[in-house]
């Protein structure tokens, strides 16, 4: 081997010396989270956070490796309750004759009797909407075949209620201004009592899943950093009640052989349930 050679060996060994130096040195990490952006074993320089290569999934993340988050996850919930402050009833006129104009102006008649009735008692027009209308023919069947019995017009309307004291008084009024059909109540909490409950009922959701939270933390020694998320799900039910008096129907109304009508609502409620999942350390 002549001096050439030689020289040029000890510099080739002399710079696999260094590189491998280097290399250690450098220490490259790999990436071990998966991101269509990078290639298959893509590794970052030691001196690069991984947060700064790419958006972390969660906020515990080291450099060089992810720190799984300890989480504890629950269920709280709460219930509020109160009377029921508005009611709706659902009444109408029916009538029938062998002339559909006759019908139908029968109809109007006693139907527009029966709304200046109910809003005599401070009903306003407002809560008055007419929920369905109809003519049709009526017919009987014999062994001669079909036989024309006249026309039907009926008028169907919802009144709202928002003095419960009255609801009674509102169906006596409706029957004997010509009202022959009262097709149920219901009662109901209004828009504002409703919100104010959910409220209610959503605090005492959040502080039942904190108070259990609280008691595992305590009974394992743990300590509650914070919170990663709350999901929430509300639920308002309501209470129908049936109008069932003895009362008859007749071409003038219901005939009123009863005392005024007594009318009592429930209890209704707002139930809240909350998922909420809990950090720890």
């Amino acid at each position: 081997m002549n001096k050439n050679q030689q020289a040029f060996a000890v510099t080739a060994i002399c710079l696999s010396i260094i590189m491998a130096g280097v290399i250690i040195t450098y220490r490259p990490g790999m990436v071990e989270q998966n991101s269509p952006m990078l290639p298959t074993g893509f590794r970052y320089p030691s001196g690069v956070g991984v947060s700064q290569g790419i958006p972390t999934l969660y906020s515990g993340v080291n450099q060089g490796g992810v720190e799984n988050l300890k989480t504890i996850s629950l269920t709280g919930s709460g219930i509020a309750s109160a009377q029921a402050d508005q009611a709706t009833v659902n009444l109408g006129v029916e009538t029938t004759s062998d002339s559909a104009n006759d019908a139908i102006r029968e109809n109007a008649d006693k139907m527009s009797a029966v709304i200046v009735a109910v809003k005599a008692l401070g009903i306003n027009e407002d809560d008055i909407v007419t929920t369905s209308y109809s003519v049709y023919s009526r017919y009987d069947w014999t062994e001669m075949g079909r036989v024309f019995k006249g026309y039907t017009v009926t008028n169907q309307v919802q009144v709202t209620v928002k003095d419960l004291d009255i609801v009674g008084d509102v169906i006596d009024a409706a029957a004997t201004a010509g009202a022959n059909q009262i097709n149920g109540i219901s009662f109901d909490l209004s828009d504002a009592m409703r919100e104010e409950l959910k409220t209610n009922a959503y605090i005492a959701a959040l502080t039942d899943a904190q108070d259990k939270a609280a008691v595992i933390a305590d009974t394992l020694d743990l300590t509650i950093t914070g919170v990663q998320s709350v999901t929430e799900n509300s639920y308002t039910p309501m209470r129908s009640y049936e109008y069932s008096n003895e009362a008859t129907a007749s071409g003038d109304g219901i005939s009123l052989s009863y005392d005024p009508t007594p009318i009592v609502s429930g209890e209704l409620s707002v139930s809240v349930s909350v998922y909420i999942v809990f950090l720890f350390e």
